[in-house]
């Protein structure tokens, strides 16, 4: 996969929790960092779970402008309508097939297939599901800017139902040990001889 010349966000701590009034980064950035760890299984394949007693995301790369998070879904698996707060987003399906169901007030839900690498832009606002209809598990990549700070839940009337804040976790990579492993070519910092 060729990954296109967007600027790299810049490497931060971990993130503690989204800043303060932040912007979301650009729906190309989130798609390029979507689609690049996507094509990059050996950061997330030891990482993902595919539970059939529930999904089990996990925290996988974290920094004061953007996260990622890997997620298993087993057949049947879904979230429930939600939005994703203050941050906008970006979804690529790595393995298998997913559908999102987009409601329509008046109107039967849209649906689209995500799969084959294709990241699916989610502007601030959007309110979907996700759902594995396939009988294979499937594993999606999602990034959002800024960092998740909660999600609201509504019913199929799109009346909301909760809200619930997201706490942070630790990320399973440092920002570095992602970077390196996308741009393996890129200069490494000099260090100080001794």
């Amino acid at each position: 996969m060729t990954l296109t010349a967007s600027p790299a966000p810049p490497a931060a701590a971990p993130s503690t929790g989204a800043c303060a009034g932040a912007e979301p980064l650009p729906a190309a950035v989130l798609a390029d960092i979507a689609a690049g760890l996507a094509a990059a299984p050996p950061l997330w394949r030891s990482v993902v779970r595919h539970d059939p007693d529930g999904r089990r995301p996990a925290r996988l790369l974290a920094t004061d402008r953007y996260e990622v998070w890997v997620i298993g879904w087993t057949t049947g698996q879904h979230v429930r309508l939600h939005d994703h707060g203050t941050s906008a987003g970006a979804v690529v399906v790595a393995e298998g097939e997913l559908v999102e169901v987009v409601p329509r007030v008046g109107g039967p839900p849209v649906e689209h297939v995500l799969g084959g690498v294709r990241p699916r832009h989610l502007a601030v606002g959007t309110v979907h599901d996700v759902v594995n209809r396939a009988a294979a598990p499937a594993t999606s990549i999602h990034v959002y800017s800024p960092p998740l700070t909660s999600m609201t839940y509504y019913d199929d009337d799109l009346t909301p139902v909760a809200t619930d804040p997201v706490a942070p976790e630790r990320p399973v990579l440092a920002p570095r040990a992602a970077a390196r492993a996308l741009h393996p070519s890129a200069p490494r910092p000099r260090q100080e001889a001794r």
